[in-house]
């Protein structure tokens, strides 16, 4: 799958707590299907530390993205908890695209949050 913020990009599989989420090497963005995001936002911080990485202010916020499973155009949604959090989502397959940096924040700035309480 393509990165939806980053021009040529790949998202790479990758394992988390028995959750398989898409990354981007690149920026560090996360792609979520599903109940994915639910479940390892409940998780213990040291079991998810693998995604805990990126770089939040980089400018991909401010992008206007696809999604990466069926090309519609993400809906940018700010958390209700958190209006600097920006949760991309689509509306057609209900995936979930945190920019780089956007789930350590939501994990340290709101421990035990979660996802019906971001939006």
């Amino acid at each position: 799958m393509d990165c939806p913020k980053c021009d040529g990009a790949q998202l790479e599989a990758i394992e988390v707590d028995e959750v398989e989420v898409d990354r981007c090497g690149a920026c560090a963005g996360i792609w979520f299907d599903p109940s994915e995001l639910g479940r390892l936002l409940d998780d213990d911080t040291q079991k998810v530390g693998a995604i805990m990485t990126g770089d939040d202010d980089g400018g991909h916020d401010q992008r206007v993205a696809s999604c990466p499973r069926d090309g519609t155009r993400l809906v940018r949604v700010r958390s209700i908890r958190n209006s600097a959090i920006v949760i991309d989502t689509c509306t057609k397959c209900r995936g979930i695209w945190l920019d780089g940096g956007e789930f350590r924040r939501i994990k340290r700035e709101q421990p035990g949050v979660k996802l019906g309480e971001l939006v």
